[in-house]
């Protein structure tokens, strides 16, 4: 029996630049398994993500199972890489209550990328009215967030629907505090249930679910159509050299690669933590204390530095004109810190990848 790609769906991440991200797993769900049965389909693990393939009917062009429009298949994204979270800018990831990647708005475009969104979870909850009653206040057991799903928000009465049929009740007031929900009540009214949004249960062991309708922006089978993809950025920091040496004289870390990708340290970003010992960083502080009769010197970059697979291999510690220490070490990912830089009245909070560098020729 012959079988055909029906989709595809790959993890692209600027961290490994053209190469593949095999950082996450793409994990069908138990729905999603019963569906492949049912239609004869096959998923099929690739480097960065999976392809479902489909069965072929005898005439080796139609599939042997039809599958009908707009079935759901849903997969979880675990990571892999424990370092995952160092490389990986997840701040929007991390603004949604439950994050999922879909192809939803794709039906009618020939996108590729899938949009993240967030998930929307209910409840919906049933009251009994009184004959005769016109107005009535109801103790909600779950806990309602406000109608765009923003946690940090208070929910008001408008984020709040009754079901029908309703009659001619309204909502007229809700109070957080108590969860308590007031409505004015019409003539012979029926019994009520009202509908809120709740926070979703969502299962921490996954970085976020893939939902990938079957709709117009599925490829024909077969077809060599470029797979769905799930984009992630890479975070950036600025690079901080820490010099511990016993020489005098004017250091400086150059990168001697030219064109838009080198990294310059410039004087501004260089501080002699001798003449600071209240500077408001935790790893100066610390070298201080290991390192009480040495010159200690901070050289920050200039910019933040993406994270990037490839090793820069062109920075260099001099003494004025000499060079000392040719390649200088790349920051690690796991020496990810946070340091506060003073701007005018307050201070600014930088991430940073330091490493400590030691020269000490006379030791």
């Amino acid at each position: 029996m012959r079988f055909v790609p029906l989709f595809g769906v790959r993890v692209r991440h600027d961290y490994h630049g053209a190469a593949t991200c095999g950082d996450l797993s793409c994990e069908p769900t138990p729905e999603t398994l019963r569906l492949i049965a049912r239609y004869r389909l096959r998923i099929r693990e690739v480097p960065g993500g999976l392809t479902v393939l489909a069965a072929l009917a005898a005439d080796g062009q139609t599939p042997l199972v039809g599958l009908p429009r707009d079935e759901l298949f849903a997969f979880h994204l675990r990571v892999r890489n424990a370092d995952f979270a160092l490389f990986t800018d997840l701040q929007e990831l991390t603004c949604k209550t439950d994050p999922v990647f879909s192809n939803e708005a794709l039906a009618a475009s020939d996108r590729r990328t899938l949009d993240l969104t967030d998930r929307q979870s209910w409840n919906m909850e049933g009251f009994v009215v009184a004959p005769g009653d016109t107005k009535r206040q109801f103790s909600l057991a779950g806990n309602p967030l406000a109608l765009d799903g923003d946690a940090l928000k208070t929910p008001q009465a408008a984020d709040f629907r009754l079901m029908p049929p309703a009659g001619t009740a309204r909502i007229t007031a809700y109070d957080a505090a108590t969860k308590i929900l007031t409505l004015q009540l019409g003539a012979a009214q029926p019994d009520l249930t009202v509908r809120y949004r709740v926070r979703p249960n969502r299962d921490r062991r996954f970085l976020a679910d893939v939902e990938l309708r079957y709709n117009q922006s599925m490829p024909a089978p077969g077809t060599s159509d470029a797979p769905f993809e799930i984009p992630f950025k890479v975070r950036a920091g600025r690079w901080a050299y820490y010099l511990v040496t016993d020489q005098k004289g004017d250091f400086s870390i150059v990168d001697t690669r030219s064109g838009t990708l080198s990294i310059s340290f410039s004087a501004a970003n260089r501080t002699t933590l001798n003449d600071f010992p209240d500077d408001p960083d935790p790893l100066a502080s610390e070298l201080s204390r290991q390192y009480p009769d040495l010159r200690r010197v901070r050289f920050l970059s200039d910019q933040a530095v993406p994270c990037s697979i490839a090793t820069r291999s062109g920075i260099e510690l001099r003494l004025g004109d000499q060079t000392l220490l040719r390649p200088l070490p790349n920051p690690p990912l796991g020496y990810l810190s946070r340091i506060r830089e003073q701007t005018g009245a307050g201070f600014l909070e930088l991430d940073t990848f330091h490493q400590v560098v030691k020269y000490l020729p006379n030791n």
